[in-house]
């Protein structure tokens, strides 16, 4: 419930201080990048994105697999990783995956995850814009789910 307030509240200066901006009565040139800050920091805490990370972070530290669109990570073939952290950032769900058992975090980013499910050992996100792996987009295969993680142990 905090967490929406919070998001209101900062919803609302964004869009104060953009109309002030706009009517001439802010006349600081840094005014418009706040409000784009404050806008995209509200979204990110308001929006379902938010509330799915939230329910992914006590899963952080667990070895998992992960199948994108149907498939392993491009240049990863049966490599296990540990879920090192998990942001949302706007419509954007970041998952940051450590492969096992040394290995800098790999950057996983699922654009405006849709029809996600959880439980103990599994996590589905069925649709998705886009998933990129590294930097790079991962090839939408349909009637795949954007997105599996199988947790072990």
């Amino acid at each position: 419930m905090l967490k929406r307030l919070l998001a209101g509240a900062l919803g609302i200066v964004a869009i104060v201080a953009a109309i002030l901006w706009a009517n001439g009565q802010a006349r600081q040139p840094f005014i418009p990048v706040l409000a784009l800050l404050l806008f995209l920091i509200a979204a990110s805490l308001f929006g379902k994105t938010s509330r799915f990370a939230d329910r992914l972070r006590p899963l952080v530290g667990k070895k998992v697999r992960v199948l994108a669109w149907g498939a392993e990570p491009p240049g990863i073939v049966g490599a296990t990783f540990s879920l090192d952290k998990v942001l949302a950032l706007g419509a954007g769900l970041h998952i940051y995956l450590r492969p096992l058992p040394l290995g800098s975090p790999i950057h996983m980013k699922i654009a405006q995850p849709d029809g996600a499910s959880l439980d103990d050992r599994h996590v589905e996100i069925r649709g998705a814009k886009y998933v990129q792996w590294a930097g790079g987009k991962v090839p939408k295969v349909k009637g795949h789910p954007a997105l599996v993680l199988t947790f072990s142990e």
